[in-house]
């Protein structure tokens, strides 16, 4: 197959060359949006969305209300964020910390990570999330985009918190570099960036190519690979502690879904369906090929939890999990 290339301006290291067109496009559950496509950029390895997003397709949808999970998926949201929780404890002991947590939705994680002790301050640009946020736990929820003006602001001064965390925040940021320097900048010396991203170079996004279920474009504006995400972190003053293989939420949820789609050629049905509840806007269709697919999903359990330790073994995960510092001054 012959692979289209263009000169492009890449939106994460800002070389202007040569970009290749990696294939993929606007995924089928937001087609309405208009069409998208990634290249990855020759400098940095990475991936972008082009071109960039027009004004108003962005959606910021809230996620479903807590009293809208099933009982089975609610303890297993709590599972799943104290896991989140066990992997900063490693890094960041059992002293009392200062956390952010940049684009934290619904704040699932923020609440568990007050209620385990952490000073908590949550930046989500969709003020409809604030209803989540655990007050009497602590948590400060601050409805903006980071860093916008906030740094010019005093709730995040310099060298003020211990912890930064980005669920699959960054790759929604137009500029990631600059939001990196930033964290930097607010960063305790020593202190600890956390940072899960899509990795599209898995064996996960290769398997699932359009229907991958983390791709999400051109909701996804940055596309990150394992060699292209560590220069960029080097780049912005911080240093890679240690790099993550397997991650129980996103590579079992993820080939699962991802399978769920192939099989399906649908985008994400039972993702939207669950946690987003987006089925009941005009644009949005599932045939009932797809609906009968992911009743039958419990059948295809095996299949993701063997691709999962296929990808394992390959140390192919499908997301980029790095821990990062700011040295010590």
């Amino acid at each position: 197959m012959v692979t289209l290339s263009t000169v492009l301006t890449c939106t994460i290291c800002h070389a202007s060359g040569r970009a290749h067109d990696t294939g993929l496009r606007t995924c089928e559950d937001v087609r309405h949006l208009g069409d998208y496509a990634v290249y990855r950029c020759e400098a940095c390895g990475n991936a972008f969305t082009h071109p960039d997003l027009a004004p108003g397709a962005y959606e910021l949808l809230p996620d479903a209300t807590n009293d809208a999970l099933s009982p089975v998926e609610s303890r297993l949201l709590h599972w799943m964020m104290n896991r989140r929780i066990e992997k900063l404890q490693t890094f960041v002991g059992g002293r009392s910390a200062r956390l952010l947590d940049i684009g934290g939705g619904a704040c699932a994680f923020a609440n568990a990570a007050a209620q385990r002790g952490y000073d908590v301050t949550v930046i989500e640009p969709n003020e409809k999330n604030r209803a989540y946020a655990d007050a009497k736990s602590g948590v400060r929820f601050v409805a903006d985009q980071f860093p916008g003006d906030l740094l010019r602001s005093n709730l995040l001064a310099s060298s003020s918190f211990d912890v930064v965390t980005m669920w699959h925040s960054l790759e929604h940021t137009p500029q990631p570099a600059e939001v990196l320097t930033a964290i930097r900048t607010i960063l305790k010396p020593g202190g600890i960036l956390f940072v899960s991203v899509p990795n599209i170079d898995s064996l996960q996004a290769r398997a699932g190519g359009n229907f991958w279920t983390y791709l999400d474009v051109p909701h996804h504006l940055c596309h990150f690979t394992p060699r292209g995400l560590e220069p960029l972190l080097r780049k912005s003053g911080l240093e890679v502690r240690h790099s993550f293989r397997f991650s129980a939420e996103y590579d079992l949820f993820g080939w699962y879904q991802t399978l769920l789609n192939v099989v399906s050629r649908s985008h994400n049905y039972f993702y939207n369906s669950r946690k987003k509840r987006r089925l009941d806007q005009s644009y949005l269709r599932f045939p009932t090929w797809t609906k009968l697919v992911t009743a039958a999903g419990p059948l295809i359990l095996p299949f993701a939890a063997a691709a999962a330790l296929i990808a394992y073994a390959a140390n192919s995960p499908s997301c980029v999990e790095m821990i990062a510092m700011k040295e010590l001054e």
